[in-house]
């Protein structure tokens, strides 16, 4: 079914319409099997693949959309259907994942029957704001951020090993991670260009019906009207809706008054027949699908024994007495709570990353400086020992000349040692550093001895003794381990 597009052209949008937030359908926590819970990251493993793909399908067909919006002040159709799309099945699958369902997702863009729904009407889309379209999103993404991690990090583990041994997630802890993930998908659905509704809800919603709530819009709006393309008042898709539902909040909608229509499906004969689809038992009867058992209600989804907890769908009423709460989310104080207690603890996870991650800027930092240091030092000592060579030949055999040449670079090599000590270092490159000055104080106190030498047969007694290249090979060697030390 079309977005939001009737067969006669676009829907001319009221503010109401524009203004129309993402809405997302909880149904209550239920009992899970432990064995899927144990292994649910490895059954969404296939689930996040396919999804990895549809984003990236979605991010070209939304870049598109952009243009399509940004000319012409709503999305282009197609993008709205697939957008739409990828938006129900990325919210199956993160419910699934975040064990807020036990049911696996379908791999399927379409609406589904599922105890987590979607609805979205998008709308006339403000030219401006979908110009500044990411600079508008950045604080509801810092929001998202500190929820999510607090929601969906370490406070995950703790809500997967207590769904695991109790078989189900506390009403608490599923209301304050329902009310995270929605506000997720809002974000996604802004982001999308689904609604120019900003994100927001994160607390849930008032106990009151809002413009949005099934149980009908306090006036006459359009949100439960025939408008094209939104559905049609007791006709389930007439025109190409959105999702085929007697729009968005029609009161004889899902969970309304008994019944799709007036009294049944379409009030045709045998649709609306008292004994057939929309009749007392049947399609929209009192206890089938949209009567006072059904979606959403105490039963729940289909009557008697439906889908979910306590014999229905939405288990514990769906978060709500009847189906006029389905899209409505109200949170208890404790899951209020639950959801400050994850802004907190995301921002306290937020401070010890920017700390990590400065101690680890500021390490790389002062490598690099480390690094650039020992080779500016270094640079003497590398000129000393490549002319050594050359300059004892210069001495023509001079013994006194070879001597003075030996205390120089004893004292280069000394000079090398102390400014290595001095040098500030990370800790990562503490115990190299060292053991290249140990070793370049080594070799130099070999220098020494060899510049001490007062004859000829001591001179050479001392150098064949010394083991002077073997001492230059592990200053070399130290050198290296301290440059990896450093990453240079």
């Amino acid at each position: 079914m079309s977005a939001y597009y009737a067969a006669g052209g676009p829907v001319q949008a009221t503010q109401e319409q524009t203004l129309a937030p993402v809405l997302v359908g909880f149904a209550g926590p239920a009992p899970q099997s432990r064995l899927t819970v144990l292994i649910r990251i490895l059954m969404v493993i296939p689930q996040l693949v396919v999804l990895y793909l549809l984003g990236i399908a979605a991010m070209v067909v939304a870049i598109i959309g952009w243009f399509g919006a940004l000319f012409t002040g709503q999305l282009p159709v197609f993008a709205a259907d697939f957008l739409t799309g990828y938006l129900r099945w990325l919210t199956r699958v993160y419910a699934y994942l975040y064990l807020l369902t036990d049911v696996y997702p379908p791999f399927s863009l379409d609406d589904a029957d599922y105890p987590v729904r979607v609805a979205v009407m998008p709308g006339r889309l403000n030219r401006l704001a979908v110009f500044f379209r990411i600079f508008l999103l950045i604080p509801c993404w810092i929001v998202l951020g500190l929820a999510a991690y607090g929601a969906f990090t370490i406070f995950q583990l703790v809500s997967w090993l207590i769904v695991l041994i109790m078989g189900r997630m506390p009403d608490t802890i599923h209301q304050a991670l329902a009310a995270v993930l929605r506000y997720n998908v809002r974000t996604i659905g802004f982001a999308l260009m689904l609604t120019s509704a900003y994100p927001a809800g994160l607390f849930g919603d008032p106990d009151v019906p809002g413009p949005w709530s099934p149980a009908g819009p306090p006036v006459a709006g359009p949100y439960g009207q025939a408008q094209p393309g939104y559905g049609v008042s007791g006709v389930s898709g007439t025109q190409p809706g959105y999702g085929g539902q007697p729009a968005y909040g029609d009161p004889r909608a899902y969970g309304g008054q008994p019944g799709y229509g007036q009294a049944g499906y379409a009030e045709q004969p045998g649709y609306g027949d008292p004994q057939a689809y929309g009749g007392q038992q049947a399609y929209g009867g009192p206890q089938a699908y949209g009567g006072p058992q059904a979606y959403g209600g105490p039963q729940a989804y289909g009557g008697q024994a439906g889908y979910g907890a306590q014999a229905g769908y939405g288990g514990q009423a769906g978060y709500g007495a009847t189906g006029e709460a389905w899209w409505r989310l109200v949170l208890s104080g404790a899951a209020r709570r639950l959801v400050v207690g994850f802004l907190v603890f995301g921002v306290l996870i937020s401070i010890g990353t920017a700390v990590i991650d400065a101690v680890a800027i500021g390490n790389s930092v002062s490598a690099v400086n480390a690094a650039n240091q020992v080779s500016t030092d270094a640079t003497p000592v590398t000129n000393a020992i490549n002319n050594y060579s050359t300059n004892v030949k210069a001495c023509n055999g001079q013994l006194a000349c070879v001597t003075r040449l030996d205390r120089n670079v004893a004292a280069t090599l000394d000079t090398f040692a102390a400014q290595l000590r001095s040098t500030p270092m990370p800790s990562r490159a503490v115990a190299a550093n060292n053991a290249l000055a140990t070793a370049v104080s080594n070799t130099a106190s070999i220098f020494a001895k060899l510049g001490a030498a007062t004859t000829a047969s001591q001179y050479i007694s001392e150098a064949n003794s010394a083991g002077l290249q073997q001492s230059l090979d592990q200053v070399n060697q130290a050198y290296q381990n301290l440059g990896t030390a450093l990453g240079q």
